[in-house]
């Protein structure tokens, strides 16, 4: 039909509608928010690369991108004297690489994912850290862990003087003071008649107070290591663990390792790896050390290498037997070397030392 002249071609909106949208509750438009995203972080730390210390003034960075992946700024920081770093004001919601240089070495390349106003704390590294550690180095004559543990960066371990018996007896009979301590160390040499055994008066019960305390320390949590001489103390201590030369019941009669330098076998795939090395050299630079034969399943062997000793009759050779072991005892560990440290304090050795602790 024909409309008249004048009236608007707009749709006449009914009358109830009309009324509703002049109301109070005028329609109006929503308008989608936009999340807000705020800036995170990420904190790490880095170890030297030798694995003896956390590592200062290494450089660690990201880079940030755009949604098409390109570069547009990149935020960095250096690790303090004790390895952490923190880069900070990273956009939220993104995900990054993580690198981690020094000089010319890369150490790390770790992808994170960093949410809106997230600290992400990366994983910590194995790295020795000589001041998270309670040690006491009992001295002897045929070895030096106190200079071993030097060259490693202790500096606060306690020496107990292990050539001196009344001191080493006082030490050794008070779990008090055995329990102060994460780890002991036993040179070669120590004051054992009448300490570790009695020759002359098996009777004596000292010496098996000395060994009770000894074994419940490393029940209870604590860890030894041993070297060369100090065997007795294993052989009495966990007679089941180790077989050693010589008969077992009688001390000191394993002591017949004679001179010897060989490329030991690094046998430990850890280990192995842990040093990039499958063999390291080992050095028997004196006579009468305990060569090992055989260990029970529950000894983890690191180390092994073909070996001679004589029984001053005849001369024998030992072949890929264990040079270097560990083993638990209730909460503790327990580690023995055949050969002296100190004499093989070389750049391998330190690092085998250090694994061993790690482990421990």
């Amino acid at each position: 039909m024909l409309r008249p002249l004048g009236v608007s071609m707009r749709r006449v909106l009914p009358l109830a509608l009309l009324f509703a949208c002049q109301s109070d509750n005028a329609l109006q438009t929503t308008v989608p928010s936009t999340p807000v995203v705020n800036p995170g972080s990420i904190t790490g730390r880095v170890c030297d690369p030798t694995g003896r210390t956390w590592l200062a003034d290494a450089l660690a960075y990201v880079n940030v991108t755009d949604d098409a992946g390109l570069i547009y700024q990149t935020e960095r920081a250096f690790t303090d004297l004790d390895g952490y770093f923190t880069i900070d004001g990273l956009p939220g919601n993104k995900d990054y690489t993580v690198y981690v240089t020094y000089g010319p070495s890369q150490l790390m390349a770790e992808p994170v994912r960093v949410g809106s106003g997230e600290n992400v704390v990366l994983a910590e590294p194995s790295c020795f850290d000589p001041l998270e550690l309670d040690v006491a180095v009992v001295s002897g004559d045929y070895d030096d862990f106190g200079r071993v543990l030097d060259d490693m960066g202790f500096v606060n371990y306690h020496p107990i003087d292990g050539t001196d018996e009344e001191l080493l007896l006082q030490f050794l009979s008070s779990p008090d003071e055995l329990a102060r301590y994460d780890l002991i160390f036993f040179n070669g040499g120590i004051v054992e008649d009448g300490v570790i055994y009695d020759l002359t008066d098996p009777t004596n019960p000292v010496p098996a107070t000395v060994m009770q305390n000894i074994r419940d320390y490393v029940e209870n949590g604590g860890s030894i290591y041993a070297s060369d001489w100090s065997y007795d103390i294993v052989e009495i201590g966990w007679p089941d663990s180790i077989d050693f030369v010589g008969a077992d019941a009688v001390p000191d009669e394993a002591q017949l390792g004679d001179y010897e330098q060989l490329q030991a076998a690094v046998t430990d795939a850890s280990l192995s790896e842990y040093l990039a090395k499958q063999y390291i050299e080992v050095e028997y630079d004196l006579p009468v050390w305990p060569p090992i034969e055989t260990v029970s399943r529950t000894v983890s062997v690191h180390l092994t290498g073909t070996v001679p000793y004589s029984d001053g009759l005849s001369d024998y050779t030992l072949s890929s037997v264990p040079l270097l072991v560990t083993f638990n005892s209730g909460e503790g560990k327990v580690a023995f070397s055949t050969f002296r440290v100190v004499r093989n304090g070389n750049e391998d050795i330190l690092r085998t030392l250090q694994y061993v602790m790690y482990n421990l």
